[in-house]
């Protein structure tokens, strides 16, 4: 603010309007371009001031577009609903933590995997391995065996026109497929990341803080995470990790044990006596 001439009774940022400006305008893994979007806001601040306004200035999330434009980032929006086939990773970048939604669909077809959304060889393994993963146990699943025979099927990673890789995408996408094989939705409030092998065993996942984060800015307080990455939790703040529910998995089933949204219990007749008073019947 002194750098642009302001006192502290000239200008009010809020935390709203702070975070807004993080997570709209700026993707970095330092500091130097939110110091930047900062001074602009100040800039025209200052001019205001110079023009004759004597009253604070309060920057809050919703005028900030007046003083930085339309947003330069979006980041990707929460999901409203439960969905089959639908389910929430967590993805590391330079830049921090963010949500990753896959997506599956199963289509008539004779047995072709669809790999869309700008994926590295990695995640093509991983999408690979979930398929040979949910083919072996798709007597578990209550899944015809030849389903792959009579069907394509599509993996899908929104955002096209962003590289994604790494090797933590294999029980979302596991998830995901199994849930579009089930039509049992996957959980929205619950985020995954980990690794999978052909048996099932969930691999440690690296960037552990950072994709906690992403989930809890994503308002996603269920997190689960490879058993082998619990060490990993003394990187996160204490009060963060109190935010959190994190659970511990070894098997990709015990994933799909807390994602997949348990089927509502069919209603059972009323089974007690009617007692008949006339024309009239009370339970």
């Amino acid at each position: 603010m002194e750098e642009n001439g302001l006192k502290a009774e000239n200008i009010d940022i809020t935390d709203e309007g702070l975070r807004m400006i993080i997570s709209h305008y700026t993707r970095e893994a330092g500091l130097r371009n939110l110091e930047r979007e900062i001074a602009g806001v100040c800039r025209k601040v200052a001019r205001k001031i110079a023009e004759g306004q004597k009253d604070v200035t309060k920057i809050t999330a919703a005028n900030i577009h007046r003083f930085l434009g339309v947003p330069k980032i979006l980041p990707e929006s929460e999901q409203e609903k439960s969905e089959v086939g639908v389910a929430t990773g967590l993805a590391w970048t330079e830049a921090g933590g963010e949500i990753l939604y896959i997506e599956t669909s199963i289509l008539k077809g004779k047995g072709s995997l669809i790999l869309t959304g700008h994926l590295g060889d990695v995640m093509k393994e991983s999408a690979q391995a979930a398929l040979s993963y949910a083919r072996s146990k798709a007597m578990d699943f209550d899944i015809p065996e030849d389903f792959y025979e009579k069907n394509d099927i599509h993996i899908h990673v929104p955002a096209g026109a962003i590289p994604k890789d790494g090797p933590s995408a294999g029980v979302t996408m596991a998830a995901s497929l199994i849930s579009a094989l089930t039509k049992i939705p996957v959980s929205k409030d619950v985020a995954m990341t980990g690794e999978i092998t052909l048996r099932g065993r969930v691999l440690p996942i690296g960037g552990l803080k950072e994709k906690a984060l992403a989930a809890l800015m994503a308002g996603i307080k269920t997190v689960i995470i490879p058993s082998r990455n619990k060490k990993d939790l003394d990187d996160i703040p204490k009060e963060l990790r109190k935010k959190i529910n994190f659970i511990f998995a070894d098997r990709i089933d015990e994933i799909l044990k807390v994602a997949l949204l348990k089927k509502e219990a069919r209603k059972k007749p009323d089974k007690r006596p009617v007692k008949t008073v006339g024309r009239r019947a009370r339970a």
